[in-house]
């Protein structure tokens, strides 16, 4: 295979949700897994193969300063084939221990095509919040 790269010819689309979060976005909660489901739909003419997903968590620039890495999530492997013309869905799930706060949320598929082409596609690109797991006084452990 070749390296990862991006092309807007490639006729794949691939979305990500969070079956578990909130009316009011997503929340990581830290210390517990959070669970993205990414819906991939294969319009090419042959079968593709969802090589790996990963993801990162990026801090927005403050006025005119870049975005800075805050996280950087470890890609699992998948090696799902998806038929031409077909669908399927995939679960990733990533946890976080970090401070309260809101970022940028990137997920990325690798993509492989039958002549083993690599591709890098976008499935979700969004802000979410951090934050602590909810405490309660009858906790043996506070």
């Amino acid at each position: 295979m070749t390296a990862p790269t991006t092309s807007p010819n490639l006729a794949v689309q691939i979305s990500a949700s969070f079956p578990h979060a909130e009316v009011f976005g997503v929340k990581l909660i830290n210390g517990r897994a959070t669970e993205a489901v990414l819906s991939i739909s294969n319009s090419e003419p042959a079968p593709i193969t969802v090589a790996a997903i990963g993801g990162s968590l990026w801090r927005v620039g403050i006025a005119d300063q870049p975005p800075v890495i805050v996280r950087n999530f470890t890609a699992s492997r998948y090696n799902v084939q998806v038929p031409a013309g077909e669908q399927e869905t995939v679960t990733w799930s990533f946890k976080t221990e970090l401070h309260p706060q809101d970022l940028l949320l990137t997920i990325g598929a690798a993509v492989a095509t039958s002549e083993g082409n690599l591709f890098q596609i976008a499935a979700f690109n969004g802000t979410v919040s951090v934050v602590e797991a909810p405490t309660s006084i009858f906790d043996p452990q506070m």
